[in-house]
């Protein structure tokens, strides 16, 4: 005898590989919510002075923000990640470009972001204990914008060759900022 709870869970089973790919729409919002993530940690970056960075050691300062900004941004893309298995290819046209348009924008934001850590790792050459856990989440970083960035490639195959550009900018500058942070420990 067939139940309507049987009937029920065979369609899901069945609809799970489908709700699991995303549109080139959805794509462009999760590059675009990584943007804002990445912009709105920029101000706390900014604020960063050789009085409030040591104060990582009892969890006060800018640093613990940073570093929480930055693993929400490493849960972010592990979940778009997800999203991402099983996704079409990405035909040239307007959906690419506006995939490439959305990564290239989080690309210039993030450096930006960065580039701002760089330039205040200077500030603790004398106090190292900053460095560790900098460097560590980071290197997580580095690790999920790697993987989404391969992923994005293979998927907006028309668009490959700017969206290896882009990908090695970012990954030129995560490479410094994570060496800045990684000699102050």
């Amino acid at each position: 005898m067939v139940s309507i709870r049987n009937i029920f869970t065979a369609a899901l089973a069945l609809a799970a590989p489908i709700s699991a790919a995303i549109t080139p729409a959805q794509t462009v919002s999760n590059i675009k919510m990584l943007t804002s993530k990445s912009q709105a940690l920029q101000a706390p970056a900014q604020s960063i002075t050789i009085i409030n960075g040591p104060l990582i050691v009892i969890g006060q300062g800018p640093f613990p923000q940073i570093i929480a900004g930055f693993t929400d941004i490493i849960s972010t893309v592990t979940t778009s990640i997800a999203q991402m298995q099983g996704s079409e290819p990405v035909k040239a046209g307007p959906d690419s470009d506006a995939i490439f348009d959305a990564f290239r924008e989080f690309v210039r934001v993030h450096q930006v972001l960065l580039n701002i850590l760089i330039g205040k790792a200077g500030l603790f050459t004398t106090v190292p204990f900053i460095g560790q856990p900098v460097a560590a989440v980071l290197r997580q970083l580095e690790s999920v914008v790697d993987t989404i960035a391969f992923m994005l490639i293979d998927t907006v195959q028309s668009r490959s060759a700017d969206l290896i550009k882009e990908a090695n900018n970012l990954g030129a500058t995560l490479d410094v900022c994570i060496n800045s942070y990684q000699g102050l420990a």
